[in-house]
């Protein structure tokens, strides 16, 4: 079994610039790229979502509740389509619009939300 010293030794050996380095800048341009596409998909969003929020009249202290409903629903539309994309945002609107989260009030806008920025059909009442 190594000692403590030993073991700092090898990790200071392995971040060593020179052995580290290409690792990193070999990752860099992967993550870069998967970044600027998720920008590219998600802004455009956001700054619609934000748009539903100025127009809903949404108080500041709500605003981060309903960035979170967005956030699961772009996450949902990145990963299921058709009927299951459908599914899953009536699943998120009765969440979010459940008493635990932004509450029964709520429900008119998030369904506008999946409405005007993803297409999709209002859920109906609880």
């Amino acid at each position: 079994m190594r000692t403590t010293a030993q073991r700092k030794a090898a990790y200071e050996a392995r971040m060593l610039s020179s052995l580290i380095d290409p690792v990193l800048s070999a990752r860099n341009a992967s993550q870069v790229a998967s970044f600027n596409a998720y920008v590219d998909l998600f802004v455009p969003k956001q700054e619609a979502l934000r748009a539903i929020l100025n127009d809903e009249g949404v108080s500041v202290i709500d605003v981060a509740g309903y960035e979170a409903f967005h956030g699961e629903l772009f996450h949902a539309s990145q990963s299921f389509a058709g009927p299951a994309l459908q599914a899953e945002f009536c699943i998120l609107v009765a969440k979010w619009a459940g008493d635990a989260h932004l509450g029964a009030a709520a429900q008119t806008i998030l369904e506008r939300i999946g409405e005007d920025i993803y297409s999709l059909t209002a859920c109906g009442t609880l």
